[in-house]
């Protein structure tokens, strides 16, 4: 076979530096020593993939050697550029055909190399005659040496079988020698402030903040990224109209490596002036504004910006909120700062239903307006019936109340509950004050009052009247509130009571909740999520307290597996006595199988207490395994339980359990 033609082309740039079309934004300059970087293009599709008459194709596979496997971004990068890979189904009708692809994707290699810090990078590539798939086959079988380089003749099918068969595959094979990496030894800001330019090298906190380090390999996307970071740093600074000037990037080509320099355009510095709101219709547009994080006339801060915009974003208010400066900058130093929203429904009506095995059917119902007043206020109304209570229920909420982050919050219920625990009427009411601070951080206090009438083992019997004090600390960094993937969820309660009128008592209820979700990837199908509560009663003996302030366990919320309630000391009768102490932990892990289905193994377990401190914390335990239908609203949750600690005439042998979201 005679020998054909090898390929190779060398960088067209050695000896000056060179820098990736993804690098160079901006001219750049040169000096004594070092080399100019230039400007590069992706090369245009030089073949037309047009096929001859006789409908010959060349078939061929692309191998790209010489790269660390470990370099998987740069292989992935080479071939989405490739065209010989891209028109790999559409066979040329020649080898000058395929050798013009080629020659094409020599230049986007290169450029990519560039991109990823390798500017000595160099690219070549040859044609042979592909591989026999059976080893087995010997070369004369296979029509010759497979190692011979296929000629690159410009006739169709050159050397193609007579008779209009089809010429034997080749391997297009490239042969990439990347060089040593340039590294980045240098960054410099140079900043043009109105009356006077500043340059000198970044300092230690500034590169951290840019994402940058002295030393690393020198590819383009860091490097580009860097500069939206430097000009968020000067933001930072109070230049809330800096912008990124001309980009300078040198290449040493002795000592291989790349220096930078960023021009920042700070403007004027700023301080937040006035606040002006667009698009409020039925919102008072003096309460938008309220929203502003920073005080007036303080610096400007986009971190200010943007907690201003993410408060307004979680009122509930509105479908969009953009918070931004208008420049420019006034005589007086100050920027004006504009809200712009757009209002969404502000009434809402809702249910839902529930179910489970011991409980029966459950159905709410619920009415609410976030915009009572034209402030914000929420006012929610609520109407409930299962075969464990029917009743009403009201919640209301005005935001901003006195202060910022402050909330005024009120709720109250009247019910007539009939379980195994207790039987008779419930009002409750509490009016407090909410306030908020850090990022996933409340706390709640405010006085409590309720008239009980209930009926329940080991208990009073009688009429009772309290008033007391409610203190909750909470904690909320979860990412949904139905269907939580990552964060945790923290609630500290303090409730002293005392008797108004009727029987004397005097206790006070601490408990602790909590609950940690763990996901194991970036998209939140596979979660392990544990919870956990404590609670204990200071101040009465059980039999001395109303039976619906007694602690009790087990249940769709509770411990899975045991009815409702169920979970702790109960009387001959198998009625619930409640406890002065409670103790649960439970553990699951969520699999998200499909787009719509999951699956969800748990166990649980929990106890009941007569003592406020009690010496034996055995826990009665119980297992299942859940499945998950997944809605836009939230997973659609049906679990069967089953108790491992299952007591004669007590436990049934299985629940089961059907509502909207997770367990917890």
């Amino acid at each position: 076979m005679n020998r054909g033609k090898r390929y190779s082309r060398k960088s067209r740039l050695r000896g000056i530096g060179v820098v990736s079309v993804l690098l160079m934004g901006s001219a750049v300059s040169g000096c004594s020593g070092d080399g100019v970087l230039s400007e590069f293009g992706f090369g245009k599709d030089s073949d037309s993939a047009a096929q001859d008459v006789l409908g010959v194709q060349i078939p061929y596979q692309v191998k790209i050697e010489g790269i660390d496997p470990q370099e998987e971004k740069l292989i992935n990068a080479l071939r989405e550029v490739s065209t010989s890979i891209r028109l790999q189904s559409r066979p040329t009708p020649s080898l000058a055909g395929l050798e013009r692809r080629a020659e094409d994707d020599v230049e986007r290699f290169e450029t990519v190399l560039r991109a990823f810090g390798f500017y000595d990078g160099q690219v070549a590539f040859n044609i042979r005659k592909a591989e026999p798939d059976d080893p087995t086959i010997s070369d004369d079988e296979n029509g010759g040496d497979g190692d011979d380089v296929v000629s690159a003749t410009s006739e169709p099918a050159a050397g193609a079988p007579a008779g209009g068969e089809q010429p034997d595959p080749v391997d297009l094979i490239y042969q990439v020698d990347v060089k040593q990496p340039y590294l980045l030894s240098e960054v410099k800001f140079s900043i043009v402030r109105p009356d006077h330019t500043t340059k000198r090298e970044a300092t230690d906190e500034e590169l951290e903040r840019s994402n940058l380090h002295l030393g690393q390999r020198a590819a383009a996307d860091p490097i580009i990224l860097a500069e939206q970071y430097a000009v968020d740093i000067m933001r930072d600074r109070g230049y809330p109209l800096v912008e990124a000037g001309k980009r300078t990037v040198i290449a040493n080509t002795t000592e291989k490596t790349i220096s930078v320099t960023y021009e920042l355009i700070t403007g004027a510095q700023a301080n937040f002036g006035k606040v002006n709101v667009k698009g409020a219709e039925s919102v008072d547009e003096d309460f938008i504004a309220g929203y502003r994080s920073w005080k007036p006339g303080q610096k400007y801060s986009p971190e200010e910006v943007k907690t201003t915009r993410r408060d307004l974003a979680q009122s509930n208010l509105f479908d969009s909120v953009i918070v931004k400066p208008v420049g420019p900058v006034a005589e007086n130093g100050e920027i004006p700062v504009e809200i712009e929203v757009h209002e969404r429904k502000h009434r809402t009506i809702g249910g839902g239903v529930d179910f489970s095995t011991a409980d029966g059917p459950g159905a709410n119902a619920f009415w609410e307006n976030r915009n009572l007043f034209g402030a914000g206020e929420r006012l929610r109304l609520g109407i409930e019936g299962s075969g464990q209570s029917q009743g009403l229920e009201a919640a209301f909420r005005k935001p901003q109340f006195l202060k910022r982050r402050q909330a005024l919050v009120a709720d109250a219920s009247a019910k007539s509950y009939s379980t195994d625990a207790y039987d008779g009427e419930l009002v409750e009411s509490f009016v407090g004050i909410e306030r908020k601070f850090g990022d996933y951080w409340s706390v709640t206090l405010g006085p409590t009052a309720e008239y009980s009438d209930l009926t329940g083992a080991d208990s009073p019997n009688e009429q009772f009247y309290l008033g007391g004090l409610r203190g909750v600390l909470r904690r909320d960094s979860t990412d949904n509130p139905l269907d939580p993937t990552e964060g945790n969820r923290l609630e500290f309660n303090l409730s002293p009571y005392t008797s108004l009128s009727g029987p004397s008592a005097q206790f006070t209820s601490v408990s602790f909740n909590g609950s940690q979700y763990f996901a194991f990837d970036e998209d939140g199908d596979y979660v392990l999520a544990g919870r956990g509560r404590a609670g204990m009663i200071i101040g009465e003996d059980r039999s001395d307290l109303p039976a619906n302030k007694r602690f009790y366990s087990g249940g769709g919320g509770s411990v899975r597996g045991y009815e409702y309630q169920k979970v702790g000391p109960i009387d001959e009768d198998g009625d619930p006595l409640g406890g002065r102490s409670v103790l649960e932990a439970g553990i699951e892990f969520r699999a998200r199988l499909t787009e719509s289905f999951g699956i969800v193994p748990f166990i649980e377990g929990g106890n009941v207490f007569e003592a406020s401190d009690p010496e034996d914390l055995d826990l009665l335990w119980a297992a299942g395994l859940g499945f998950r239908y997944y809605t836009a609203v939230g997973p659609l949750r049906f679990d069967v339980a089953v108790p491992l600690d299952k007591r004669d005439n007590v436990d049934d042998d299985f629940q089961i359990y059907l509502s909207l979201g997770q367990a917890f």
